[in-house]
């Protein structure tokens, strides 16, 4: 049987943890990079809180049927909202529904668990289940210094993905005082479109990244400034770059939400940023460099 209060609160729960995700992903990409994972752990959560609402009834509930509901619901409300803010397609409120309800199942059986058997264990299971392994995803926690990006010392010219015209030429100077310098322009029929002023620096809370863009006068184009972009994963091969400075849609420096550095070999990298653009709708900017100098 099941338990409708049981379900109701369950619901609503979910609802309120998938919707501060969603709102929160709408204006943060590192978050929006989590929604599937995120949702799923979510109506997880939802079903194990169905099984330890519900034993308080005095009928007999069903954990398994109790968390698949709660489970979904939840899903899909966070879902709809994601997509009326234009952050996925429709098409997830179909698969990401079922696949949510499924995981609310499961959360629904470790209710059921935790009731019955040792709450460590069962605590642990969930743990496992929901803390996702960095070092599976061949990212070991940062350590990293501005030394460790030595390779990107000298001259370095790229063109967009998207096949745009314009050609980005960067410069980079070698590690010097844990300060790595750079000057990047974007030019398009020979004419200088901006200029970019970057920076890596050795700080307490590891390397962070920093880039003011000017016109071709050095006229600031963000009078003011607000960026935070913190190391926060690298290998040989690649570094993620996080900004750490809430959105805001009138400073073009939080616009930048994920930097992302892909070595390709010894000579070429793809530099890749995910942005949240002034009309407030994420985009990525992609340019692959080749080394020139």
């Amino acid at each position: 049987m099941l338990n409708r209060r049981a379900v109701v609160l369950a619901t609503i729960l979910g609802t309120v943890l998938q919707l501060a995700m969603v709102v929160s992903g709408h204006s943060n990409t590192s978050i929006a990079n989590l929604f599937a994972a995120g949702g799923m752990a979510i109506s997880l959560l939802a079903g194990v809180a169905y099984v330890f609402i519900a034993r308080n009834g005095t009928a007999p509930s069903s954990p398994v049927v109790g968390g698949l509901v709660a489970g979904g619901l939840c899903a899909f409300i966070g879902i709809l909202v994601s997509y009326l803010l234009g952050d996925v397609p429709a098409l997830v409120m179909t698969f990401g529904t079922a696949s949510s309800a499924v995981t609310g199942a499961l959360g629904g059986w470790l209710g059921k668990l935790l009731t019955r058997r040792s709450s460590g264990v069962a605590a642990a299971v969930v743990f496992c289940l929901l803390v996702p392994s960095v070092h599976a995803q061949g990212i070991t926690p940062t350590t990293a210094t501005t030394s460790d990006f030595a390779w990107l010392t000298g001259r370095w010219e790229g063109r967009m993905s998207s096949g745009a015209t314009g050609v980005a030429e960067v410069t980079f100077s070698a590690p010097a005082g844990g300060v790595i310098t750079g000057m990047m322009r974007l030019i398009d029929r020979d004419t200088v479109l901006v200029v970019e002023l970057i920076s890596l620096v050795d700080t307490p809370n590891g390397v962070e990244l920093r880039f003011r863009h000017f016109s071709p006068v050095l006229k600031a184009y963000e009078s003011t400034f607000k960026q935070n972009m913190r190391l926060s994963a690298h290998t040989a091969d690649r570094a993620v770059f996080e900004n750490l400075e809430p959105y805001e849609k009138e400073l073009m420096s939080t616009q930048p939400r994920v930097t992302i550095f892909q070595r390709v070999g010894e000579n070429s990298y793809v530099g890749k940023s995910d942005i949240i653009g002034a009309n407030g709708k994420p985009a990525v900017v992609e340019v692959r460099y080749q080394r020139i100098l």
